[in-house]
């Protein structure tokens, strides 16, 4: 039988064998913790390949159950999962992926009384979610608890993408920071603006790459909003500064 040091190397051989990668970095992936709130098309998405590149702890967050109308664009969940909690399903799917990983899951809306809770000593958060309410919780909590922050939003054939690391710089800017005017009752759900499926896969796996990229101390730019026009294939890259005024990150 092979000892868990050859299995190690030889499952993420294609990753270790990178020169930006090698061992020691195999292995920072390996010990990095992820919560991801939210396990609809970008979380779902983003789970499956962060789990493929070997992140040790995923805890995924979501107090929705799975319809129909999920199964164009949530990759993982079947019609036999109709039904079923989102983030109890995704959990028995990712532990297929990668038995080692260690999964903790809770079927439930994050708010500003509860999600201190749930992060558990996640260093990395992804917001997956599709409402601006959740997003500035999720922006705050971050900020204080100084916590990198993944963010990304869909539309149509739209991907917004932004790391935030608002906390560790007076330059580098929060989600608030670039939308200052957002109101709570306003909606992101791909059921009000629509969505093409491939979008949202795309959006998750960005999210998976920036992550990783941070984990590897490759390519981390604080102060850079990714706009992906899935049309055209247009990727455009917006500086933008911190907020001096923002109510959150400069306080």
């Amino acid at each position: 039988m092979r000892n868990c040091e050859e299995h190690f190397l030889e499952k993420y051989s294609r990753q270790i064998i990178m020169e930006q990668v090698g061992v020691e970095g195999q292995k920072k992936i390996n010990n990095t913790s992820i919560c991801i709130i939210g396990c609809g098309g970008l979380g779902t998405s983003a789970a499956q390949y962060l789990s493929m590149s070997g992140i040790g702890k995923l805890v995924f967050i979501d107090h929705d159950t799975i319809v129909l109308s999920n199964l164009n664009r949530q990759t993982l969940f079947t019609e036999k999962d109709i039904g079923k909690s989102k983030c109890e399903v995704l959990t028995k799917k990712i532990k297929n992926i990668n038995k080692s990983i260690t999964i903790n899951y809770y079927q439930t809306k994050v708010n500003e009384n509860n999600i201190d809770q749930f992060i558990e000593n996640c260093s990395i958060v992804l917001d997956c979610t599709d409402n601006f309410e959740s997003r500035l919780i999720i922006n705050k909590f971050c900020h204080n608890e100084k916590k990198i922050l993944v963010s990304a939003a869909l539309q149509n054939f739209d991907i917004q993408a932004f790391i935030f690391s608002s906390w560790s710089s007076n330059k580098n800017p929060c989600y608030k920071c670039i939308f200052p005017n957002l109101k709570t009752t306003e909606n992101l759900s791909c059921e009000e603006m629509g969505i093409i499926a491939s979008v949202a896969g795309l959006g998750g796996i960005i999210q998976a790459n920036l992550v990783l990229n941070y984990i590897l101390n490759l390519h981390n730019n604080f102060k850079e909003l990714i706009l992906l026009d899935s049309v055209k294939l247009d990727i455009k890259k917006i500086k933008i500064e911190k907020n001096r005024n923002c109510e959150v990150c400069c306080l």
